[in-house]
Parts: C-alpha cells; structure tokens; sequence
C-alpha cells in the first residue's frame, strides 16, 4: 500500500474513538519542509489545541493545517492569502500536508482562532532551543549577555484601532518588545506602538548572573537604582541631556577612553541616584562622543565598551526577520491575525536556528534561508546537508 503524508493522521483507539497524531512522512523521503518543522513537539500542539479549544467545530482547517499553512507563508515569503491558497491548492505535496481552505477561511480563522496557541508553541520551542543548546557566551570568562530592544511596524491607521498612537499624523503601529540573548529572542511583548518601552520590560530581567545592554530609549534613573539593588547588572547608552556629578576618574591607558564614577540627575543635586555608577567616555568612528553608563565595577573601560557593541545583534535580527519573513506587511488587521502572524513569524525563526545548530552549519542565517526556500519542497538528502553545512 502506498505510503500517504500526513501532518495529522487519525487512528482508533480501544474505544473505537477518532486519536490524532501529529507527524508527517513521505515516501520515507522528508523534504525539506518537514525536516525543519518536526521540531514541532505534536503533544504539545494538541495539548494547546485542547486548552484554548481551538479546533471546536473545525471539520477542514484545523490548528495544525494553520500552523504549517503559516509557516510556509513565512518560509516563502509570500505576500498574501491569496498567494499562499494558490500555492497549496497547485502542490500535491502542500496538499497532503496541508488541509486547504478558502481565502475568507483563512482570514476568519486568522481573526477568530486563539493566537495563544502560537505564542505558548513558540516559548515551548525557545525552552527546548535552551535546553538543546544552552546559552551564548562571547568569553567563558564573562557572564550570559542578554540584549533588550523593540521594533515598530507599521500599519494602516483606518483598520486596527488597538494599535493607534498618533491620531493626528494618523498613525498606527505594534511594537515588538523583545529580549534577546546573542542567538535567539527569549521573550517578546507585542503592544501598541504608544506604549513606552520601559513599560514592557520589567518581566524580562529576572538572570542575576547575566549582563544587560539596552539603548538610552530606556533610560529611568529610579529603575537604574532599582536593578542595581536588586542585583542586576545592566550596560546602556547614557542621555544627551543628563546632569551628571563626577565623584572620582580612573586613568586608563587609552587616550580615547575615559572613565568616571558619578551620580546622575534630572538637575544638579535634585533627583539624584542613590547608588554611583560608571560613565565610559569614548568616540565612535564619526568621533563623536560615545558615553555608557554601567553598574559594573570589575571590568575594565575597554571590556564594557565591546559588551556593549554586542547590541547589534538585535539590530541584525530585527532586520533579517523583516527581510527574510512576513512580518513586516500584515495579512490581516485585527489584533489576534497580526499576533498569529507575529508569533509564527518567530516560530519559523527558531525551526531555521534550530535546524542549522543541528547540523552544525556554519552558514549564516540570511544564505542557508535563501537555500532553504528554493528547496523548501525538495527532498532532504546528505548531498544537500553537505551544502548546507558550509
């Protein structure tokens, strides 16, 4: 008998009652789609399903047909429902993995369908990454690093009224607040695009034995004092505009860098930090001063001005998310569909990371995902792990 792929096949069980288990294979050849999401633990899926009740009178388009339908969006970099419907309906494959459903379908089930599914799918994932491959350490001398930043992506002020936050200019945006550690974003909070950064992260500093580097977007000096007693280390860019009293400078052997112990302000002597920190003064490539402030003591000026440099590796994320998935155009307008959009859009992300971890590749994300998506529908073979591997 003839092998079917199935994401999703059905047997009985003693009671003769429908069970399904959530694994694909196709003619004992995966391709390459399936090699990336079997990741996807098919317990945890339906377990969720069954907690949010996502599949409640769902004869057709089911969770886990949403789920893959998404993920190929994303992989491919297709631009609408439309698109993506005309893909699956013309590819036996997509078909056999994939219950395809109507375009007004899909658009309701992005609206209706619980997006916690997708979010509480995607931290399963980001634990199990951890758990597989640990965290990042630039020197097996220093601490973890964790970098917080966020992203703002547009949308059209007329269709969500959540994410509204200048009526005059008519603007409408979501923000991405996200912590990420060197490899991979641990957290994200998805909010309005007027909701102010620091609002979106207090759940997000909980490792005393990590440093944290975020811009002066962030800049509170009662938080400052905040983390310092509480324990955590943090690196930031200090404001233009701070009042700053110098208490004692250290000589360093750089004559480009400058390094001070002070205490900050609103005004000169009003609102002071209760604890010292460390302001760095160094100049950019521009020479244009560059000023730190830290609440490290035991690293020397030069250590904490290459910490900090770390921080592009959110911007490079942020940007090869934009680039290489759909995040940035949304394909539906309410709060739930752009959240559905948003959580498989990092989901994929971690199935890429995972995947080129397993296989130890030493390609960058932007090449093996331009490789992967010309062959996403290929079978997988040790001829292209090889390629693949760099």
């Amino acid at each position: 008998m003839k092998k079917r792929a199935s994401f999703g096949l059905m047997e009985l069980s003693r009671n003769h009652t429908p069970r399904r288990f959530f694994f694909m294979y196709i003619n004992n050849n995966k391709i390459f789609f399936d090699k990336i999401t079997q990741v996807i633990n098919g317990n945890i899926l339906n377990m969720l399903v069954k907690k949010y009740n996502t599949d409640y009178r769902t004869q057709h388009f089911d969770t886990s047909s949403h789920l893959l339908a998404m993920l190929f969006f994303q992989l491919k970099g297709l631009n609408s429902l439309r698109e993506l419907q005309t893909n699956i309906s013309n590819n036996n494959k997509l078909r056999k993995m994939i219950n395809v459903p109507s375009v007004s379908q899909f658009s309701r089930k992005n609206a209706n369908r619980d997006y916690r599914v997708f979010e509480e799918l995607y931290y399963h994932i980001v634990n199990k990454a951890t758990k597989m491959f640990g965290l990042q350490r630039i020197n097996k001398d220093l601490p973890i690093i964790k970098i917080i930043d966020s992203t703002m992506i547009d949308l059209p002020f007329n269709f969500v009224k959540e994410f509204r936050y200048d009526n005059k200019q008519k603007r409408s945006a979501v923000k991405v607040s996200t912590l990420f550690n060197g490899d991979f974003p641990e957290k994200i909070h998805i909010v309005s695009g007027k909701v102010n950064d620091r609002k979106c992260i207090d759940d997000m500093i909980n490792n005393k034995d990590a440093i944290y580097l975020f811009d002066r977007g962030y800049s509170d000096y009662k938080w400052y004092d905040k983390l310092t007693d509480d324990k955590y280390k943090f690196i930031t860019r200090q404001v233009s505009n701070a009042c700053v009293e110098e208490i004692k400078s250290t000589y360093v052997e750089n004559d480009l860098i400058f390094d001070y112990e002070i205490t900050m302000g609103t005004e000169y002597s009003k609102n002071k930090t209760e604890h010292t920190y460390r302001e760095i003064l160094t100049f950019d490539e521009n020479e244009e001063e560059f000023r730190l402030v830290t609440n490290i003591f035991d690293i020397p000026a030069e250590g904490i001005i290459a910490l900090y440099k770390k921080r592009w590796k959110i911007e490079l994320f942020f940007k090869w998310i934009k680039q290489n998935l759909k995040i940035k155009k949304c394909i539906g307008y309410s709060e739930n569909a752009i959240k559905i959009q948003i959580y498989t859009a990092l989901i994929m992300y971690m199935l890429l990371y995972i995947f080129k971890m397993k296989i130890n590749s030493k390609l960058s994300m932007l090449v093996l995902t331009r490789i992967i998506k010309v062959n996403i529908l290929e079978n997988f073979n040790e001829s292209i792990e090889y390629l693949l591997t760099g």
